[in-house]
């Protein structure tokens, strides 16, 4: 799909994202053995940048994720495989901060099968979709933590790490800002030893905000050496 099929769906984005982009985020991937296929590309329709303008789309959490993935063997070679998947995640990274337990945690985790064990022998194309996925989440990028959606496909071998590549699906949740944006507090402490309270200005926030507020010592009965 194009912002010209889906015009509620798809929009181009007007500058580039801040965080870095790869110029190719489709590389070819090679086995390390010599009888090895390479996976192109993986085109994910609506989500590939154009090639005639360089325009960048982003999707929004209603647009079904569709396309297709070619796979292509090299002239006379053979790749047995245990099955072909392709998968969907949803995903919040913690590996730029610092956190404690797992680096992420997948809020969206859907897989499905492309093609049984079996040979690959030529150029094979096989179309694929995740249909009614709900997005909850903008696609976000930040230092300390990032929010993205990405396609995966996987070639499964026996006795041989799987090959695989991904590619990252932009999602954008446009909204109105609220007539009413009150601010917000929240208290926490231990009964009758330390109370304190948070105050926030506001309850939401546009990404260029700065948030803003204040903390409240109601009651501090605890000494302090």
């Amino acid at each position: 799909g194009t912002p010209d099929t889906h015009p509620n769906d798809i929009v181009y984005l007007r500058h580039r994202p801040s965080w870095k982009v790869r110029k190719n985020v489709f590389t070819v991937l090679k086995n390390h053995d010599n009888n090895n296929a390479q996976l192109i590309h993986q085109q994910q329709r609506g989500i590939v940048p154009n090639k005639n303008n360089n325009r960048i789309m982003v999707y929004s959490c209603d647009h079904d994720t569709e396309g297709s993935i070619t796979l292509t063997m090299g002239h006379g070679k053979k790749l047995d495989h245990m099955g072909i998947q392709v998968k969907f995640f949803g995903r919040i990274d913690m590996e730029g901060g610092v956190h404690e337990g797992r680096p992420h945690y997948d809020f969206i985790s859907l897989s499905k099968e492309l093609l049984p064990p079996g040979s690959l022998y030529d150029t094979r194309t096989v179309p694929f979709n995740f249909r009614g996925v709900e997005k909850l989440h903008e696609t976000y990028h930040g230092r300390n933590v990032s929010v993205k959606y990405f396609v995966q496909v996987e070639v499964k071998r026996q006795w041989l790490p799987p090959i695989t590549a991904e590619h990252e699906v932009l999602v954008q949740i446009p909204g109105v800002e609220p007539s009413v944006n009150e601010p917000i507090k929240m208290e926490v402490g231990i009964e009758d030893c330390l109370h304190i309270e948070f105050e926030y200005e506001k309850r939401c926030y546009h990404l260029h905000d700065v948030i803003c507020g204040q903390i409240n010592f109601l009651l501090v009965r605890i000494k302090i050496k």
